[in-house]
């Protein structure tokens, strides 16, 4: 037997004139939909018994809206158990092994959820679905200290990580856009991407416009509340969308408190809240193993491990941003016989520009 021939039985269904054509369409569309970071749920025939017009190792795609495409035989209620099935399977993250027999106890055993064959064809089917969570892409706007924080810890959450620095630095691992344009950063990373801006004043709003171009559930924006509504505005302005739209989309300031002071403490408040985010949106990056309830996650903490740890350096904060700054390293600006600090020369540049802006109302750090 060859093809999709049906053993004989005039019960089989008759499959599609194109039916053995398929599977390079189903090839392309799963590339298509994992360039796209799109889930979908892929369904195997593993085994099957006649009359069913399917043969083993015929596959199909489940969207996640619930369209099929391919071809696991044609009897409409082994496509609707197939689609429901894979909506299923996507929701909770796990692979199922389904049975579809006339008399579902036949197939029924350990590790296989069965349902009835209504169609008069008859026969059995057995597939596997198998749900696919493309990894969900972190686009980091900036090259600041912070910036680059988050970019280095986030590899360690399953995600695939795009720094846009039109400077086109190193950035390990991380594929990097040397462009600043909103709408070619929105092309290049798809759509829903989780978005930290952090280039502190170079060009946050663009980064901003590009993340709510590309309908991303998390845009969180490293600034101070001053300067946060000031790059709200520009990006609306950008994006030809309402102020309101904009700030409803950004997290500003981003990060949880934690009394975070350094670059890296910071990037860990930050990627705690796109971490909830990905939850809440549903963006689980493929190969992560959920950690089970009852771990303890101090469980190897010596407890003395500081105790013997010097006090870290004072800090000064930067009256642009926010954020802490280290006097030994950190760019200054002299002004009214102040020395003030800054976490990257884009702050202290914006300082220069119109110092009195940032100083009203403001306190300020002094050397």
């Amino acid at each position: 037997m060859t093809g999709h021939e049906t053993d004989g039985s005039g019960d089989g269904e008759t499959p599609p004139a194109d039916a053995d054509a398929t599977d390079g369409d189903v090839a392309a569309l799963e590339r298509t939909l994992e360039e796209r970071g799109e889930p979908y749920a892929r369904v195997t025939v593993v085994r099957r018994e006649p009359p069913v017009s399917a043969n083993v190792g015929d596959r199909a795609v489940v969207t996640a809206d619930g369209d099929l495409h391919g071809w696991i035989g044609g009897a409409a209620c082994a496509q609707t158990t197939a689609t429901s099935e894979a909506q299923a399977a996507l929701e909770a993250g796990e692979p199922r092994l389904v049975g579809i027999a006339p008399d579902p106890d036949d197939v029924d055993r350990p590790g296989l959820e069965a349902f009835p064959m209504h169609c008069h064809s008859e026969g059995v089917l057995e597939l596997f679905v198998e749900p696919v969570n493309p990894r969900p892409t972190l686009l980091v706007v900036g090259d600041s200290p912070i910036a680059r924080s988050v970019a280095r810890l986030a590899r360690e959450l399953a995600v695939d990580v795009t720094v846009v620095d039109p400077e086109g630095g190193d950035h390990g691992d991380a594929t990097t856009l040397a462009t600043t344009d909103p709408a070619a950063i929105a092309d290049a990373v798809g759509p829903a991407p989780l978005v930290v801006v952090a280039s502190m004043g170079q060009f946050d709003a663009r980064g901003v416009a590009a993340g709510v171009r590309t309908g991303a559930p998390y845009v969180g924006l490293v600034a101070s509340e001053k300067r946060g509504e000031e790059v709200i505005e520009r990006a609306a302005a950008l994006s030809e969308t309402d102020p309101e739209s904009v700030a409803d989309a950004v997290t500003s300031p981003a990060g949880i408190d934690v009394g975070a002071r350094t670059p890296a403490e910071i990037a860990v408040s930050i990627l705690a809240e796109v971490v909830e985010a990905r939850s809440k949106a549903g963006l689980v990056g493929a190969g992560e193993v959920e950690v089970g309830g009852d771990a303890d996650a101090n469980a190897d903490v010596d407890d003395d491990a500081d105790a013997d740890a010097d006090d870290p350096p004072e800090l000064a904060t930067d009256p642009v941003c926010g954020m802490d700054a280290d006097p030994e390293t950190a760019p200054s600006v002299e002004h009214d016989g102040e020395t003030y600090y800054f976490c990257c020369e884009g702050c202290a540049g914006s300082f220069r520009d119109d110092p009195e802006s940032y100083l009203d109302g403001e306190e300020t750090a002094s050397a």
